[in-house]
C-alpha cells in the first residue's frame, strides 16, 4: 500500500513540474498540419537549454511549407503560376527577393531575422565577393544599394521565369520577438544607422505620444523613445507604410503567391541554414556565421509587459497574418 500511496505521488508531481514548465513559455505549441503526423516541437529561442531537436530538418521544412500553404488557403484564387504572372508586372512588391542566378537561387530577406549573414553568403554563392568566410565580408557592404540584383529589377518575362523555377526561401521569426528586436536597434543603440531613424520617426513618435511635455522639448536627435510609444506609433500606423525593419513578412515576401520551397526560422537558424545550404548546392566549403544566441529573446516578456493590455492586444493583432501563415503563437492572443 504504502508503495502505492509513493507512486502515486511521484507521479503527480512529475506531472505538476510539466504542467509549470508548460506555462511559463510565451511560445506555444504550434497544430500541426491537418495531414502530417508531427512529434511536439515547441520553438524556443536560440541558445535555450529546453530546446527539442526537431525529427528531422528536411520533415520540418515539410511541415512549414504544409503551414504555409493551410494558412493561405482561404485567400488564394489562384494558382503560383497565375501569380507570378501577376507579380511579374507589380515588381514593387518584389523588392526583398535577391537573385542569384549562378544557383538559380532567389532569397527574399527579412530584416532583423539574420539578413546581414544571409547577405554575405549570398554575395559569396552568386561569384559577387571572392572572399570564402561569410564573417570577412563588412556588414555594412552588403546593405548598399545595387549590391544585389533584385527580382523588381528584371523585366516581367524574367521575374515570372525565376518565380516559377528557381528554388526560394526565407527566413522568419517570432513577430514580437522581431519588432522588440527593431526598436532596440534602431532606436536604443548608438549605432551610425540608428542615427537616421532616430530622427527620422523618432522625434515625431515622441512629439505624438510623449504625454505632458511640450513638443519643443523632445530633443531634436530623437533619442529616448519608449516601447510602448514606439508602438502606438505602430498602431495608428498603416501598415502599408511601415518601414521594412518592422513591417510584416507576409507583405515583404508574399508567402501566399510565391511558393516557396524552405522557410527558416530564427529560432533554428543553425539547422537550418545548413540544410538550405546544402539543398541550393553550396559548397561544402561555405559555411554559415556561427549563431550567436539572441539578446533580446531575454527580455521579451519585460518589454512586452510595459504596454497596457490594450497595446498587446492591438500590437499582436497587426501581425496577426505572421503569426498565422507562419505557424505561431503568442499567450492567449492567438
Amino acid at each position: 500500500m504504502a508503495c502505492r500511496l509513493r507512486a502515486v505521488v511521484w507521479g503527480l508531481a512529475g506531472l505538476c513540474v510539466l504542467t509549470c514548465l508548460a506555462s511559463v513559455r510565451w511560445f506555444s505549441d504550434p497544430s500541426p498540419s491537418p495531414n502530417v503526423e508531427r512529434v511536439p516541437l515547441m520553438p524556443t529561442p536560440a541558445g535555450t537549454a529546453d530546446y527539442l531537436q526537431p525529427p528531422g530538418v528536411a520533415k520540418e521544412m515539410r511541415w512549414r511549407r504544409e503551414a504555409v500553404q493551410a494558412a493561405c488557403a482561404g485567400t488564394r484564387g489562384e494558382s503560383f503560376s497565375d501569380a507570378a504572372a501577376r507579380l511579374s508586372y507589380d515588381p514593387k512588391t518584389l523588392i526583398n527577393l535577391l537573385v542569384d542566378d549562378k544557383n538559380r537561387v532567389l532569397y527574399c530577406y527579412v530584416p532583423k531575422v539574420a539578413c546581414t549573414n544571409w547577405k554575405r553568403v549570398m554575395l559569396i554563392l552568386s561569384g559577387a565577393s571572392n572572399q570564402t568566410d561569410p564573417k570577412l565580408i563588412p556588414a555594412d557592404s552588403v546593405h548598399r544599394k545595387h549590391v544585389f540584383i533584385k527580382l523588381s529589377d528584371l523585366k516581367p518575362s524574367q521575374i515570372q521565369h525565376r518565380l516559377l523555377t528557381y528554388t526560394k526561401f526565407l527566413f522568419v521569426r517570432h513577430p514580437v520577438e522581431r519588432v522588440i528586436s527593431a526598436f532596440r536597434n534602431k532606436f536604443e543603440m548608438n549605432y551610425t544607422s540608428s542615427a537616421y531613424f532616430k530622427k527620422r520617426f523618432g522625434v515625431k513618435i515622441m512629439k505624438k505620444y510623449r504625454k505632458g511635455v511640450s513638443p519643443e522639448s523632445i530633443p531634436s536627435s530623437g533619442n529616448g523613445v519608449h516601447f510602448p510609444e514606439f508602438v502606438s506609433y505602430l498602431i495608428d500606423t498603416k501598415k502599408e507604410q511601415f518601414n521594412e525593419h518592422w513591417a510584416l513578412v507576409s507583405s515583404l515576401c508574399n508567402p501566399c503567391d510565391v511558393k516557396y520551397d524552405y522557410i527558416g526560422k530564427y529560432e533554428t537558424l543553425a539547422d537550418d541554414s545548413k540544410y538550405i545550404l546544402e539543398q541550393i548546392g553550396a559548397p561544402p566549403s561555405l559555411h554559415f556565421p556561427e549563431v550567436v544566441p539572441s539578446k533580446t529573446s531575454a527580455v521579451v516578456e519585460s518589454y512586452f509587459n510595459s504596454l497596457t493590455a490594450q497595446q498587446q492586444s492591438d500590437l499582436v493583432k497587426i501581425y496577426q497574418d505572421d503569426f498565422q501563415i507562419f505557424d505561431y503563437h503568442f499567450r492567449n492572443f492567438i
